[in-house]
């Protein structure tokens, strides 16, 4: 083996060595820091939902009433892949119903693959809060905090923006602007290339074309996003009566 060679295989074998090591920091490093980080659980954010009456239990509630048949297949609902396997026998709007869907439609949005087209961060920069964040209510960027739970682990910041960005999409659209945006987006958003989602609905017992319980849980799951920054008016909130 000439010198050259030598020197070729050895710079070689140190890339691979220096790759492997890269790719190993990548993700030992965050799981050793992050450890003894608190981190919220599903249940600990259905329940802080409840606790502040925010926009998503709001919304989590309108969906119960609109679409009430779909409402109790979701809570039969069960399935391996979102570890969705109990069987709700008290089908109201609560802390069970309303974690179990963000937990499915946290699952269904990144089976998608939306984390391809939507981010879920509001930078510092390019005036992000004004083009991201939720009209007269919030104009915060993103902060760790928001990042410390169940439903962002792996983080779902995303890669490009072909649609905006998702971080702060509560209380900026209502429910039915959400429904009719999954099932076919060019209806809300004109010239959107975002592709519809049929096989998030199914006809209702009227004929009537309705989200089902997948729809049910991915709807959650996104006008729960950035909830917690909405101080909601009074018709944003549920009243005793409704609960």
């Amino acid at each position: 083996m000439g010198k050259m060679e030598r020197f070729s295989f050895v710079a070689l074998v140190a890339g691979i060595i220096f790759f492997l090591f890269a790719d190993f920091i990548s993700w030992a490093l965050p799981m050793f820091v992050l450890k003894d980080i608190p981190k919220k659980s599903v249940e600990d954010l259905a329940a802080e939902a409840i606790a502040k009456n925010t926009t998503a239990w709001s919304d989590f509630n309108k969906l119960a009433r609109y679409y009430p048949d779909s409402f109790k297949k979701l809570c039969e609902y069960t399935e391996a892949y979102s570890g969705a396997g109990d069987v709700i026998k008290d089908c109201k709007p609560n802390e069970k119903t309303f974690a179990k869907a963000l937990r499915i439609g946290h699952r269904w949005y990144i089976a998608e693959g939306c984390w391809n087209c939507h981010s879920q961060m509001v930078r510092p920069v390019s005036n992000e809060t004004l083009r991201f964040g939720i009209p007269g209510v919030s104009n915060t960027v993103s902060y760790p905090s928001e990042f410390q739970n169940e439903l962002q682990a792996p983080v779902l910041w995303g890669t490009k923006r072909i649609g905006q960005d998702l971080i702060r999409v509560a209380a900026v659209h209502d429910v039915s602007w959400h429904v009719a945006h999954l099932y076919n987006p060019q209806s809300t958003s004109p010239g959107s290339v975002m592709p519809g989602y049929p096989w998030f609905f199914e006809k209702d017992k009227n004929g009537n074309i309705v989200p089902n319980e997948r729809g049910i849980a991915l709807l959650t799951y996104v006008m729960w996003l950035g909830s917690w920054e909405v101080k909601p008016p009074k018709s944003f909130r549920i009243e005793t009566a409704e609960k």
